[in-house]
């Protein structure tokens, strides 16, 4: 299994999960910000590392998205799937954005 083709699909699932649950994302990055800061005004670097925290759950679950598809259709579907996938989150987010601006 070529390496650098399984890492893409990969990211592309996790992109792909990180972009269709962004609203669960910064709930969660305010938590851990507030969580790691104390209470206290938020500091950057406090910031920073709750939005790198942030992104484990959708690495998670972009690696067993990965490995599902991988292992009943191949390599190349779980690919393509992840670009697939990551493209169509892409333009859901973006519709329901312009839909909510345009209320």
């Amino acid at each position: 299994m070529p390496l650098s083709l399984a890492m893409a699909g990969l990211i592309l699932w996790s992109l792909a999960l990180y972009v269709g649950f962004w609203q669960w994302h910064n709930q969660f990055i305010t938590q851990i910000t507030v969580h790691l800061g104390g209470g206290s005004p938020p500091h950057p670097l406090t910031e920073s590392m709750a939005s790198l925290i942030s992104l484990i759950p959708a690495l998670v679950g972009g690696s067993v998205a990965f490995g599902g598809v991988y292992w009943s259709l191949g390599l190349s579907w779980a690919t393509s799937l992840g670009f697939m996938t990551a493209m169509g989150t892409g333009i859901y987010q973006l519709g329901r954005s312009d839909g909510k601006n345009s209320r």
